[in-house]
This record gives C-alpha cells, structure tokens and sequence, in this order.
C-alpha cells in the first residue's frame, strides 16, 4: 500500500526526456538525489537523475515527515557515543540541513504544509525523564535553544497525552508533507537545469571515471562521467565492489494515520515534530490527522533485512495501536484506515555515507541516513554538489560521513 503522502500529492509530472550523454548521472530520486540535483545544477552542472518508479516513490515519501535534530537520539546519549566535539559537529550539520531545507521552502514557495513550531520529546519512564535532564544540561553548555518540559507541565501542552514522566522542547525541529516536498524541490531542480527521469530502473553500471555506461533495464544507456547512488538499500545491488552490501543494511518502518478528527480531538494534539522511547515511536498531526510510527523493535527480527515495503507486519500495526490507547485514550476506538512501510539503510556507526566509493573511482554515495533522511539529505546533497564541482565540501561535518571509514569495519 502506498503512503498517505503518495496518494494525496500531485504527480511530479515534470520528467524529462533521457539524455543519452551526461556530466553526472544520480540514481534514485529521493531528497538525496533530488537535493543533489539542485545543488549541482546551481552550480553549473545539468545531471541526469534516473528513478525506477516516481520522484519521492520509496522511503522518502513512505516516512511520517519530521525533520528532526541531533539524529532524533537524545543529545546526552550523542556526545556518550561521539564525544563532544563531534556531536556539536553533527548538531551543526543536521540544524544547517533544517534551516536549508525550510530557506528552499520558502524561495521555491514549495506548498509542502511546513510547520516549523519546534519539536517535543516525551519520557516514557522515570529513566528518560532523567536522560532528557541530562540532555537539556549539555544542550544548554552549547547554547542550543530548547525547553525542559516538568511533568506538571505536559498536560497543558499536549492535553491528549497521558504516562509521560516529562518532555522537552527542541526549537529548530519541523513537519512537513514530505512527497510534496521533495517534488517541489524537484520541480526547482529542473528549472535550473536538472533532467529528471521517472520509471527509469537501472540495471547495471559499465565503465570507468570519465566513461561510465549506465545502462538501464530496458536497455536504453547514458554515458556519464561520474555516477551518485542515492537509492539506499538498493544501491547495493549496483555495487560489484561488495562495499555497499557489507556497510549498508535494511529495515522496515512502518506508519499509521488516521483521517480528519473532529476539531476539538485534533486541539488536544500540540502541531509539534514529536517521539517518546528515546525515538523509537514518533508521531505528528498533519492538517487534521494523527499520524504515527515506529515498534518495529518490539518485534522479533526488529524488521531488519526486509526489502518489501508492500506488505506490512500485523504485530507491528497491534502494538502502535496498543500505543495509541495507552498514550492517547482519547483516539480509542477512532480507525486507522492509513497503513504503509518504508524501506531504510543503517550502518554499524549509525552515520549515513556521503562522498567516494572506496575503489571506485567516479562513483559516490549519498545514503543509508538511518531514518533520519529529512534531517540530513539536503545539507548532504549540497556537501555532494561540492565535492563534484570543488573537490571538497565546505562544511566541517561532512569529513565525518566518508564512506572509507568503515573500511576498517
């Protein structure tokens, strides 16, 4: 079943022609290649995207649109993993990405219902209640707007919710229609010069730097001098290297919403990017809906090294709606006729890849960003365009997401 987002947004209905020769052909248009592909095109470069199905098609119009920061883990748990400076590096470059993405927005007066109100994250237990306290500490040594939110508190702010131990407030996290978005940003891609090709699959990738054949599964080719994976998971399976496939794994998300509630139920519910179990549910309003996702982990195999964003898992559905009626009594007994999945890429460190294949000279990679595409993939794509076009990106950050570093996994 296709997503909310898929069936209520306008087709991107701008495709171009294909191109049989290129500078620099993109596979996948998602927010990574369709990024990508704005920021090449400002800078000079018309790169081709191919797509096997349709612009925003796959895990970019399959997630419930939040754009988030600090990898949506708790930030005391960010610098635990990172360290400091590195996690004040990863802030910098995820709070960069939303303030792009909400600039392009604006400029290309992309009708995407952006609602850039802030974000909540809400303790489920005493102990994150405690973690969310020590992430609000760190927060403010690093001088990064938020507000600790005392239990007293929440149900003035988000009448609905019930079993929370506490929240806080991020200034800077967003929501949007994320298929409208990406197809708007598409639509800005080709008026500056970008082709972007829909059902165009890709079935193998010939050639060296400089000379690349892309050939596609109905036999028709673009040459090209360099090539930017941008399709996730599926990447792997165009990497004759093997790299892809060893650093790049799959999993499923999955996401439910209900349709327009009667208004006094939809004002219980704050306009707020929001999550509780340190990210791992996540749930918005959108116009007049309730939209939620996640409990892939409370199954077995937590939907790890699934491919079929077809299908869906019943357990998972059983357990989001145990949620719902635990968390917000006031939605029991209203239906969820909306049920979709999302195919996402991880890595072992949890960064996403961005720049050179190791060993393959001409070929990039821009994915596997974890489920946190939204919040990384436009800063991403202009760190790419840059790299392409200067031979380097200018934002201190994008050292960190080399795809050699886990060369050494």
């Amino acid at each position: 079943m296709s997503s909310l987002w898929l069936q209520i947004a306008p087709p991107f209905g701008q495709g171009a022609p294909l191109a049989g020769d290129a500078e620099v052909v993109i596979v996948g248009a998602g927010i990574a290649g369709i990024s990508a592909a704005l920021h090449l095109a400002r800078l000079g470069v018309s790169p081709v995207v191919l797509d096997a199905g349709v612009v925003a098609g796959r895990a970019s119009g399959r997630n419930d649109g939040q754009l988030l920061l600090g990898l949506g883990e708790h930030y005391n748990r960010i610098v635990g993993q990172f360290g400091a400076d590195k996690a004040r590096l990863l802030w910098s470059f995820i709070r960069d990405n939303n303030r792009g993405l909400k600039q392009a927005i604006a400029e290309f007066s992309i009708p995407c219902d952006l609602v850039a109100d802030g974000g909540l994250r809400l303790a489920e237990t005493a102990h994150e209640w405690d973690e969310l306290q020590q992430a609000a500490t760190l927060l403010s040594e690093e001088g990064h707007p938020h507000e600790l939110v005392e239990p007293a508190r929440l149900p003035a702010l988000f009448p609905a919710a019930r079993g929370y131990f506490g929240g806080l407030r991020l200034i800077g996290e967003a929501i949007v229609q994320p298929v409208a978005m990406v197809r708007g940003l598409a639509a800005a891609a080709a008026k500056a010069g970008a082709r972007i090709v829909e059902h165009a699959r890709v079935s193998r990738i010939d050639g060296a730097a400089g000379d690349f054949s892309v050939v596609l599964a109905d036999g028709r080719t673009v040459n090209a001098q360099a090539v930017v994976h941008c399709t996730s998971t599926l990447a792997r399976e165009l990497d004759p290297t093997g790299f892809l496939g060893r650093s790049v794994w799959p999993f499923r998300g999955q996401v439910l919403a209900t349709d327009d509630l009667p208004a006094a139920l939809r004002e219980q519910f704050p306009p707020y990017a929001m999550s509780s179990n340190f990210c791992y549910e996540y749930f918005r309003v959108h116009r007049q809906r309730f939209v939620i996702g996640g409990m892939r982990w409370s199954v077995k195999g937590e939907e790890l090294g699934i491919l079929d964003d077809d299908g869906q898992n019943p357990q998972v559905t059983v357990n989001l709606l145990d949620y719902v009626r635990r968390h917000f009594p006031a939605l029991a007994g209203v239906p969820f006729p909306h049920r979709w999945t999302g195919i996402m890429a991880g890595t072992g460190d949890g960064l996403p890849l961005l720049g050179a294949l190791p060993g393959q000279p001409g070929v990039f990679a821009l994915l596997a960003f974890n489920g946190y595409g939204l919040s990384f993939a436009f800063q991403a794509g202009q760190c790419l365009a840059e790299m392409l076009v200067d031979g380097t990106a200018r934002h201190p950050a994008a050292a960190l997401f080399a795809p050699r570093r886990l060369l050494a996994h």
